[in-house]
């Protein structure tokens, strides 16, 4: 999916601490299409670190325009997070620019 190329050219351009990017890689084993579904206090476990770590680890990647705020629960009472769709739109307006390239050369 092209949307992760920019999601992730995002990532690196954050400046994220090592515990915010391993909060997120955590976070992403669970990605299905976009939509991200964990509790905080697995990732602590998984981790190792304290869930108010996880906490202010997924507040930063929030403002950082990486995930979207916690919109609903999910299944088992998870906390669901969304890639924010700004990645999307941004794929799709390089795959539209790369095809004007095209089209207009013809």
């Amino acid at each position: 999916m092209r949307s992760k190329h920019f999601f992730f050219q995002h990532v690196v351009k954050s400046n994220l601490t090592g515990e915010q990017l391993r909060v997120l890689m955590c976070m992403l084993t669970t990605e299905m299409d976009g939509v991200i579904g964990i509790k905080q206090r697995e990732i602590a476990e998984m981790l190792n670190i304290a869930e108010s770590n996880v906490s202010r680890s997924i507040k930063a990647l929030t403002e950082a325009g990486l995930l979207s705020k916690k919109v609903e629960k999910g299944y088992d009472g998870r906390p669901v997070w969304h890639i924010d769709p700004a990645f999307e739109k941004q794929a799709k307006d390089h795959a539209n620019e790369l095809y004007e390239k095209f089209v207009t050369k013809a």
